[in-house]
């Protein structure tokens, strides 16, 4: 995944910065192709180290090294930065990202998701913003089965990991929860990380045709 991709941004958004103007390309000089390449060689760590240089400004503060971004960064990402259009502010915000990431993947909250909203995939969830959303930053959590961490208590019934039995209100829980001998009743309300909403029926109140 490229930075724009983990921002959230278009191209259009970033305007070419000029890190360095001394990395511009050069004509490739006529000589031997074992000299040709040692030099692309020592070019590409030279560039590797500025990167890197680079990078240690952004991490200042931050929970994580140079060398855990520029892993993170896609080989385009690179060829961006090489030309001059990711700026350095735009490299801190994708170090900053990339600790949220982390952090939410170890079912922590950001400190700015102060709203309670509600993904149609991941059912109760702590957001930026409050309301209905189709989609969320905890669907990461919820495609790696990891925990999210939810604002409000739930009804065991409504997901889908409850498994009824034969009795119209109890059931055991497929993450295994904790539960009574007997089972979860499907209105129990409990806080649970790996509850996800069961898919919202869809009925036809037209009426049958003759």
């Amino acid at each position: 995944m490229s930075w724009r991709e983990t921002l959230g941004v278009t191209p259009s958004t970033e305007t070419p910065y000029a890190h360095n103007t001394q990395n511009a390309r050069k004509p490739v000089e006529t000589g031997n192709c074992a000299d040709i390449a040692d030099s692309a060689y020592r070019d590409s760590e030279q560039e590797s180290s500025k990167l890197l240089e680079a990078l240690a400004d952004t991490c200042k503060g931050l929970d994580i090294s140079q060398a855990e971004v520029k892993e993170a960064l896609a080989a385009e990402d690179i060829e961006d930065w090489r030309k001059g259009a990711i700026s350095a502010d735009t490299l801190a915000a994708f170090a900053r990202s990339l600790v949220q990431r982390r952090e939410m993947g170890q079912g922590k909250r950001p400190e700015h998701y102060t709203e309670q909203a509600t993904c149609k995939h991941c059912g109760p969830i702590w957001l930026w913003l409050s309301g209905q959303v189709l989609g969320c930053p905890w669907c990461w959590n919820r495609i790696a089965d990891k925990p999210i961490t939810r604002p409000c208590a739930i009804h065991c019934g409504d997901c889908i990991h409850f498994e009824r039995i034969d009795h119209p209100h109890l059931g055991h829980c497929a993450k295994n929860e904790p539960e009574a001998i007997a089972g979860l009743w499907d209105t129990d309300r409990r806080y649970c990380e790996h509850f996800l909403p069961r898919p919202q029926r869809t009925h036809n109140n037209h009426p049958r045709p003759e």
